[in-house]
């Protein structure tokens, strides 16, 4: 099946071809989408070699400039969530959009790479593929979609865009392949891995882990400002009820930039025995007894390191009345939805408060078997095929494209 309803005209110019042959565009938001982004540009360096002349652009962050990306539009660094927030900056996103576009248009990339950021991947590829049958010309590139939008857990029409605008969707998780293929057998699904599991493979702990003198604690409250201005205040009580019943605990507390690393010393600079970090994080967690996680692909980084953790989430109140209608999974942390069961405790909304969360926190602390039955548990995520570790598969899925 051919997404688009587009078809290739064979007769095109060779210049045209060898321009879109040389260019490949990405389009990633968020830290975590910039990340994969950039992992998936070394892995196809390293497989094209020093001769193939192909360049790399588009949106994203610092991790795919690093990677040799000319980026664009800096999309990374302004990920929101929600649907009242998403209106609040809905212009700004729009006229990125355009401008995406008209590069797309301008530039002729032969393969487009988006990576999650289903708010406005999904909507990139749609406005793309209607402005390419307005222009009625011979070039039709083709969109790949990294990291599958979380169709399964709610707004399952979202498939039809996928299947109608998207050529090859790159999945992370087993179990999406076969969600697709029962809803869209038509539509290409490549299992290609997590990377991050394979980043992490040789740090998961493999006997019984001690507790460390004092214990040792990572908090995450988000990678988005509004995150951490729903979260902070949750985090600061929680910290405040555990110091009245441990003697001393030592935390640490991860943020993703300087100005997310300012905000949280200004709310939360004054607590004893917590220190703030920028970045650092798998180092962080080798160290730590337990995690407070807000959730989000953070909640995958503390499984592969195998540390017992404790999630939870708060939205505006518009945005939770929202979700209750939409989505349809039994939990919100990724590593429990792969699990089919609750190994990391989770607290959402009202749910999310100080005392509950505590409560929880000092029980994992006080209960070794606990922390290691949640272990145990995580250690069922690690078996992979070395085929599908890391970047390589994605690479290869995507050399396809870029050789046809």
């Amino acid at each position: 099946m051919h997404a688009k309803g587009l078809h290739r005209d064979h007769g095109e110019s060779v210049s045209v071809v060898r321009a879109s042959e040389r260019s490949l565009m990405l389009v990633a938001g968020e830290a975590s989408g910039d990340a994969m982004a950039a992992g998936l540009v070394s892995a196809l360096k390293g497989s094209l070699g020093q001769q193939e002349n192909l360049s790399f652009w588009g949106a994203g962050g610092e991790a795919m400039e690093k990677a040799g990306v000319e980026v664009l539009i800096p999309l990374a660094k302004h990920g929101v969530f929600g649907f009242f927030e998403v209106i609040q900056h809905v212009l700004k996103f729009r006229r990125w959009m355009q401008q995406l576009v008209d590069h797309a248009i301008a530039r002729r990339p032969k393969v487009i790479v988006l990576t999650d950021y289903a708010g406005f991947n999904l909507r990139f590829a749609k406005s793309l593929r209607k402005a390419i049958r307005r222009s009625k010309g011979s070039w039709n590139p083709y969109i790949l979609y990294y990291v599958s939008p979380q169709v399964w857990a709610s707004r399952a029409d979202r498939i039809y865009t996928l299947e109608n605008n998207v050529d090859c969707l790159l999945s992370l998780f087993h179990f999406e392949k076969k969600w697709y293929h029962l809803r869209a057998p038509g539509f290409r699904v490549e299992y290609v891995g997590d990377p991050m599991r394979a980043k992490y493979q040789d740090l998961f702990p493999e006997a019984d882990k001690a507790l460390s003198t004092p214990p040792s604690m990572v908090l995450l409250p988000g990678s988005r400002q509004g995150e951490l201005k729903r979260h902070l205040p949750i985090l600061r009580e929680v910290l405040e009820h555990v110091q009245r019943r441990v003697a001393k605990v030592d935390c640490c507390m991860i943020l993703t930039n300087q100005e997310h690393l300012e905000t949280a010393k200004g709310l939360l600079g004054s607590l004893p025995g917590l220190r703030f970090q920028e970045g650092g994080l798998s180092q962080a967690l080798e160290q730590a007894d337990l995690a407070i996680a807000c959730s989000g692909t953070v909640t995958r980084e503390c499984a592969y390191h195998g540390v017992p953790t404790v999630v939870f989430y708060r939205l505006s109140w518009f945005t939770y009345q929202l979700a209750r209608k939409l989505v349809q999974v039994k939990y919100i942390s990724m590593p429990n939805i792969m699990l089919n069961r609750e190994v990391f405790p989770e607290y959402i909304q009202q749910e999310a408060c100080g005392e509950k969360i505590a409560g929880k926190v000092l029980e994992m602390l006080q209960t070794a078997s606990m922390r290691q039955e949640v272990r145990d548990a995580l250690a069922e995520l690690m078996v992979e095929p070395a085929t599908q570790r890391g970047f390589h598969q994605a690479a290869k899925v995507t050399l396809e494209y870029l050789q046809r």
